[in-house]
């Protein structure tokens, strides 16, 4: 996006989902109060931008389904000088924007995301890096010295072979799979939680940028602070930007490396998840296999990586049809994987779910609630971010 909207529909998404920084009114519109609304306007023939120039607003006024706040809506259409303002001074710095009504927006995170694809990316760099795919690079933000260099290797040659490298350029494992390789004159999408106009100011960040290189992308704004609950909501976009992905080392049932892979393995389909099995391992790369993920391949590496992925994944799932067709008797039986994608652009559609199941209620809830208590919260805001009523909070 060259200017401030690439369109109409555009326009209003930022109106309602957008954040400023330092703002002071109406919050903006959670990913599932907009998804409300999204499936309201498309049941009604409408776009979002009929919400700015239409009957859309006028008819959501006589008949909103309960959850949305017709006076919050209505504020958040008005501050079109304040949204206006803070792009400007953004994209002055280089910064790019999409919609999910923009014809550029990922086709990757509509289809392995659906309803819970973020209306607005932020970024710099090429966007057309955003549909390149590549290997998700990801782990401990602790890795020891064998698992920094495990990480730091199949990042190298990940680079030479040509395939991209996708990660959340967290401290650890992260940034040095990233730095590994750019050094290698490889291509790098870093999704990031927070900080994206800083980290793009860094003269690492814009060397490698300038050289279209690097990619630097978030659903966040682009001056938003650290957040733990962010820092949880990115990891299933880096794996939803990725062709495979590989947990080089994990803490059990603790941290977002955990919990962003457990997530993934429970999506139905799912990226290909492999964890390092070589060495010193921690037992959350054991426990990882045995809800889902592969094994990575060990060494050494004699073909391309896309090759020795896809044909351990072959073997994988050979083996694993072998075992079910193997209970004739038992009434086993695997359903045939229906991908989520969002049927509309601009609209997120209400049946294609995320069908991700989590094991327990505390594991689903956790990061959620960590998130939301990172700062002292009101109750009645506390409510609205977790998407509960506040009679909810005291059971």
């Amino acid at each position: 996006m060259n200017s401030l909207s690439s369109s109409e529909d555009a326009k209003a998404i930022l109106l309602l989902c957008g954040h400023v920084g330092g703002e002071e009114g109406p919050r903006p519109l959670t990913l599932s109060m907009y998804n409300r609304l999204a499936l309201w306007l498309k049941d009604h023939g409408h776009r979002p931008r009929n919400l700015i120039a239409g009957s859309a607003l006028e008819e959501l006024q006589q008949e909103a389904p309960d959850g949305l706040d017709l006076t919050r809506i209505t504020q958040l259409l008005e501050r079109g000088a304040a949204v206006a303002f803070a792009i400007e001074r953004w994209m002055n710095k280089g910064v790019w924007i999409l919609c999910h009504s923009d014809a550029g927006y990922p086709q990757r995170l509509r289809n392995h995301l659906g309803v819970h694809a973020p209306p607005i990316l932020y970024g710099f760099g090429q966007q057309q890096l955003l549909e390149a795919g590549g290997l998700a690079v990801v782990g401990s933000r602790n890795v020891d010295d064998e698992g920094g260099e495990f990480a730091a290797e199949v990042s190298r040659r990940a680079a030479k072979q040509g395939m991209g490298v996708i990660s959340g350029a967290a401290r650890g494992v992260d940034q040095i799979a990233m730095r590994s390789a750019l050094e290698e004159g490889g291509i790098v999408v870093a999704v990031l939680a927070d900080s994206l106009l800083r980290t793009a100011l860094q003269a690492e960040a814009r060397e490698a940028i300038r050289a279209k290189k690097l990619l630097l992308v978030s659903s966040f704004q682009p001056e938003a602070g650290f957040h733990i609950g962010s820092a949880m909501e990115r990891n299933k976009y880096i794996y939803g930007l990725s062709d495979f992905a590989l947990v080089v080392s994990a803490e059990h049932e603790t941290g977002g490396t955990w919990s962003g892979a457990v997530e993934e393995l429970k999506r139905d389909p799912h990226i290909p998840v492999f964890v390092r099995m070589e060495g010193k391992i921690p037992r959350a790369n054991e426990e990882l296999v045995k809800k889902g993920a592969i094994p990575f391949p060990e060494k050494p590496w004699l073909v391309p990586f896309s090759e020795l992925l896809s044909d351990a994944l072959a073997k994988t799932e050979a083996g694993a049809e072998k075992i079910t067709q193997g209970d004739l008797f038992g009434g086993s039986h695997v359903a045939e994987a229906v991908p989520t994608q969002s049927v509309d652009i601009g609209i997120q559609d209400e049946a294609s779910q995320d069908t991700a199941q989590p094991v327990t209620v505390f594991e689903a809830v956790l990061p959620v609630l960590l998130g939301a208590l990172e700062q002292p919260q009101k109750a009645d805001d506390l409510a609205e971010m977790l998407d509960v009523q506040k009679t909810q909070l005291d059971k």
